[in-house]
């Protein structure tokens, strides 16, 4: 059984204005030759929310977090326009070390053991001759048990399934304790229960550390469930912005995913099919 909601360490925060916005986009153009990914006049995200990004394939979900965190740089694509987090440039920002991340597609080639892995997130906040200190690794055990993988924790992470590689990628980057997080369809390779755990978990760190959260989501059903608010995107613009209800119309749906989606209700809410 998953443990109830942990007390971490505490975390750093960027600016301790609780009702400025958490990031503008202003004027951004991502291309690939003559092809248009990415086109957003103007795109302000709240803070302190778990905030999702959804739409069909090739809408520009994860190219928008790739150009939040300035990914796009020697990878043949141009980047036009500007992105502040927060008031600062998105160069300083990711400088500092204040977003955690979490890919689609994370990277286990290192030699390393569970517990080292997860380790590796508090790497930034050391100095080159530091080792990490008893409470670093109390903490990563404790959010190894959470997420039900402290039986695994001298195991190497090559041997890890690809649900437990998914779910160690995710306690690493809660290691890095930043008050900005963001993940890139966090929910592949979990099964149904550890995907809503996930996204609870996900939201509970919003409601009682102020941490600001984006993810992208293919689950509709998660996403208006378990998020503060939604950005529907398509061919590279943003449709929509705003609340779940709001956003996650039976017509806005359909017409953007190009495919007739009904809403049922049930005692848990609303599921999108």
């Amino acid at each position: 059984m998953f443990k109830s909601f942990f007390t971490p360490l505490k975390p750093k925060a960027l600016v301790s204005c609780e009702s400025s916005a958490l990031l503008t986009m202003q004027d951004i153009r991502i291309t690939h030759g003559k092809k248009i990914l990415l086109s957003v006049d103007k795109l302000t995200l709240p803070s302190q929310k778990l905030i999702a990004f959804i739409g069909p394939n090739g809408a520009g979900k994860s190219t928008l977090l790739h150009a939040i965190l300035g990914q796009h740089t020697g990878s043949g694509l141009t980047n036009d326009g500007q992105i502040r987090v927060q008031g600062q440039s998105i160069t300083e920002v990711m400088h500092q070390g204040h977003i955690a991340w979490v890919g689609q597609h994370e990277r286990f080639e290192l030699p390393l053991t569970v517990l080292d892995y997860v380790l590796l997130g508090v790497s930034p906040n050391l100095a080159w001759y530091q080792q990490p200190k008893s409470q670093h690794i109390s903490h990563a055990k404790n959010l190894l048990q959470d997420f039900e993988l402290n039986n695994l924790i001298t195991s190497r992470v090559q041997t890890l399934s690809g649900g437990e590689k998914q779910r160690l990628a995710i306690v690493r980057a809660l290691m890095q304790d930043t008050q900005v997080m963001m993940f890139d369809e966090p929910t592949n390779h979990l099964d149904i229960r550890h995907q809503r755990f996930l996204l609870k978990y996900l939201h509970g760190l919003v409601r009682h550390q102020r941490k600001s959260i984006l993810v992208v989501l293919h689950d509709l059903t998660h996403a208006h469930r378990y998020t503060d608010e939604v950005v529907l995107l398509n061919e590279g613009k943003v449709v929509a912005q705003g609340s779940p209800d709001t956003v996650m119309s039976r017509a806005q749906l359909s017409q953007v995913y190009n495919v007739d989606i009904k809403a049922h209700y049930t005692e848990d809410g609303l599921v999108f099919v």
